[in-house]
């Protein structure tokens, strides 16, 4: 009966270690999600899907004739999102795209 017993204390005991080490990585990716929310809160300001960056594509698009009145404000509201952020500056090349995207979003 003791071994039994010894058996199931070192089952526990790796159980406990099971969930220790569970709870370890759960606490690192909760820490690795703020890291990153914090390196793209910083972005907005700088890097390439800076608000800045954002912009500069927008006027390129007004210039064009592509983008004008109130659907380029809306087009800087969209802006304020991150993840709009990376589409506008993923599609800044292909302006007829762009367009289009920011014309679905502002007759949504």
């Amino acid at each position: 009966m003791s071994v039994r017993h010894s058996s199931t204390e070192a089952s526990m005991s790796e159980y406990d270690s099971n969930c220790l080490d569970t709870v370890k990585k759960e606490k690192e990716t909760t820490q690795d999600v703020v890291a990153k929310e914090d390196i793209a809160a910083a972005s907005y300001v700088s890097g390439q899907y800076s608000i800045p960056n954002c912009i500069h594509v927008l006027r390129n698009l007004k210039q064009n004739g592509r983008l004008y009145g109130k659907r380029f404000s809306y087009a800087l509201e969209l802006i304020k999102d991150s993840k709009n952020r990376v589409i506008v500056i993923s599609l800044k090349d292909c302006f007829s795209e762009l367009e289009d995207w920011i014309d679905y979003k502002f007759n949504k």
